[in-house]
């Protein structure tokens, strides 16, 4: 079991050195040759790149004088280009922790072009609907294809053609037409087996106007999020302002306030004190309509009608005054006949 567990460990590492260290290259836009070796992931040791610069009778190989890098690691090599260099043989070799890689490179068909630019639309008194565009390349070895589609339908592809324009006869004025175009070489100078990246997306809309053209990246014209946007930031604009207008009725109504319990039964009956009882109209108060009047109180004493007067009933005598009479009514010390006891 342990030996399977090796044997597989040892291919897997085999296959993974296989790849990781395949050199491709391609020609970009006809400028420029661009070797790498990262396809399969970016390599863990930096690597040395050689190559013969097209030139098969000479057996000499030169270092690279332009690496790329990525994450401090080579990754690639850019290679001068010469228009009759696409048609030779170039002879690559890797070396990697003292282990050579060499490869051969045939790049007649190994051609990527940039994009096409500038497009344009040009309406022809509503009878058709012109479309322009540049290739990066302005030779007669490059050909086009162009997509197009109908108020967001399915993208319908066109054939190939060199010339670098497109017309759309009898166009609706109730149609959104989309259009964007990729380019490669031709079977005249060697068809390429690489189109070239889609050009950006560009818009006629009549609704805009005949000479209103709107680039942009993808299908939804800019000014469609654009405009749910204001309208968004004015809606809760509006609502701001409600709130602001109604904050004291939405507050009573939502959150009643609860009298504060600090507050005593004077700031109640006060008329001109409302600061602890804001739900309480100023219009209500409690006022006593009615009026205290003091009056003095004394005790009954006991007189005897013969006799002096005991100790203890002379302790009678002295009269005890009352304060804070609620009563209404006034009395005085009457004096009382005392009866006679048998």
């Amino acid at each position: 079991m342990v030996g399977i567990w090796l044997f597989l460990l040892i291919s897997l590492q085999g296959y993974k050195a296989s790849v990781t260290h395949n050199v491709t290259c391609m020609v970009i836009n006809l400028d420029y040759v661009n070797c790498s070796w990262s396809e399969q992931g970016s390599p863990d040791m930096n690597s040395t790149f050689f190559h013969n610069k097209f030139n098969t009778q000479i057996n000499h190989m030169e270092e690279c004088s332009a690496y790329q890098f990525e994450s401090d690691y080579v990754v690639g090599c850019r290679l001068d280009y010469e228009k009759a260099d696409r048609f030779r043989t170039l002879i690559t070799k890797l070396v990697f922790q003292n282990k050579t890689y060499e490869q051969k490179h045939d790049l007649k068909d190994r051609v990527k072009l940039y994009p096409p630019a500038n497009l344009s639309l040009e309406m022809i008194k509503n009878t058709q609907l012109n479309l322009y565009w540049n290739n990066s390349k302005n030779t007669h070895c490059i050909e086009s294809e162009v997509r197009f589609r109908i108020n967001t339908n399915d993208w319908k592809s066109l054939r190939p053609r060199q010339e670098q324009m497109y017309s759309v006869p009898f166009p609706s004025n109730s149609n959104t037409y989309e259009f964007h175009v990729r380019a490669r070489t031709n079977t005249d100078c060697g068809q390429s087996k690489f189109w070239s990246e889609w050009s950006q997306i560009i818009l006629w809309d009549s609704i805009k106007g005949n000479n209103n053209t709107v680039v942009s990246g993808s299908s939804m014209p800019l000014w469609k999020p654009m405009l749910s946007i204001v309208g968004f930031l004015i809606l809760l604009m509006l609502a701001c302002m409600l709130v602001y207008g109604e904050r004291e009725r939405l507050r009573f109504i939502l959150l009643p306030i609860v009298p504060n319990p600090g507050k005593n039964l004077k700031d109640l009956l006060d008329c001109e004190n409302h600061m602890g009882f804001p739900y309480i109209s100023k219009h209500i108060c409690f006022q006593p309509n009615f009026t205290e009047r003091a009056c003095s109180v004394s005790e009954y004493k006991l007189v005897p009608q013969a006799g002096s007067i005991s100790g203890s009933e002379s302790n009678l005598s002295n009269p005890t005054d009352q304060s804070d009479c609620l009563s209404t009514s006034f009395s005085s010390a009457s004096t009382l006949p005392a009866t006679s006891e048998n």
